[in-house]
């Protein structure tokens, strides 16, 4: 197996996972992080390339340039 297809099977086993935590199905997941840009670009001027997503096992992050810690 290549480099790329170890990524590729790594990336869709943790969409998976993540799908079964939130109970909901994968494409799901998959359209969320567009979902939450377009929700808050509503109200916030962002750019989606300063809007990152991220999912994991029990929360979501969400991070946009000039974010303080």
């Amino acid at each position: 197996m290549g480099a790329r297809s170890v990524h590729v099977a790594k990336e869709r086993l943790k969409n998976l996972l993540t799908a079964d935590r939130m109970q909901c199905a994968p494409d799901a997941v998959e359209r969320l992080p567009a979902d939450l840009y377009h929700t808050v670009s509503k109200y916030v001027e962002i750019r989606p390339e300063d809007f990152h997503v991220e999912i994991t096992r029990t929360d979501i992050h969400i991070k946009y340039m000039g974010e303080k810690n």
